[in-house]
């Protein structure tokens, strides 16, 4: 073999032994890094969780209120004892009174003769009154029940559509007749007036005067109301 060769081998040796230490030394390197693990969890930092604690405060007791003193009592000043009084002298005995004297103190008996007179009594009111009103009630609708057959709804209001009430006043004279009759409070139409007061002056000499109400004055008011609606039937006016 020639030098040359010899001396290629020898490199070639040389070069196979210092790759093959280089690896180990890898591999060794390797090995502490990453194969070990207790060197890995060595190098960690230990982290330990913390603990939470908790404890129970009672709270903080109010201040106690300051007592109060109770009112010193009130001294009250000793009672003294009254006076004893001294009896007083005896008077002298009065002389009696004298007869005129006694018998100016005493009041005068009535005479024996004389009587009380007795005392006027309230006076009863007098039911007349009374009487003469219910009367005139009573005739009043007597001569409105009377006046019925005498109504009339006046065809130039019925055909203009009037409506109204109206309030007729009469006075009856002494002698049972008519005194007087006028319009107390109107329709607003003259037609409608005039045939209410016609009406019950018709309607008067039908109702004879109540024997309470003979010789005197009275007066009466009498309503007539004229509706169309009301009298669409009859055509007539409504009496009350």
């Amino acid at each position: 073999m020639s030098a040359v060769m010899r001396g290629e081998l020898r490199r070639y040796r040389e070069s196979r032994a210092f790759n093959y230490a280089l690896a180990f030394s890898v591999l060794l390197h390797a090995l502490l890094l990453f194969g070990l693990p207790g060197s890995r969890d060595a190098k960690r930092p230990s982290i330990a969780p913390s603990l939470i604690t908790a404890r129970l405060v009672q709270p903080q007791a109010l201040p106690a209120a300051p007592a109060v003193a109770p009112p010193a009592p009130v001294a009250r000043p000793a009672l003294r004892p009254a006076p004893q009084l001294e009896p007083a002298a005896p008077l002298a005995p009065s002389s009696p009174a004298s007869p005129a004297a006694s018998a100016e103190s005493t009041p005068a008996a009535p005479a024996p003769g004389a009587e009380a007179e007795p005392e006027a009594g309230p006076v009863a009111p007098s039911a007349e009154p009374a009487a003469e009103a219910g009367s005139v009630d009573q005739y009043r609708l007597q001569l409105i029940s009377a006046a019925k057959r005498y109504k009339r709804y006046p065809r130039v209001a019925v055909d203009n559509n009037w409506e109204g009430d109206v309030v007729v006043r009469m006075a009856i004279g002494a002698d049972g007749m008519i005194a007087s009759v006028s319009v107390k409070a109107g329709s607003g139409h003259e037609v409608l007036d005039s045939q209410a007061v016609e009406m019950f002056r018709r309607a008067k000499p039908l109702v004879p005067i109540p024997s309470a109400l003979l010789g005197k004055e009275f007066i009466l008011e009498l309503r007539a109301i004229y509706n169309l609606m009301v009298d669409a039937t009859e055509n007539r006016a409504l009496i009350r």
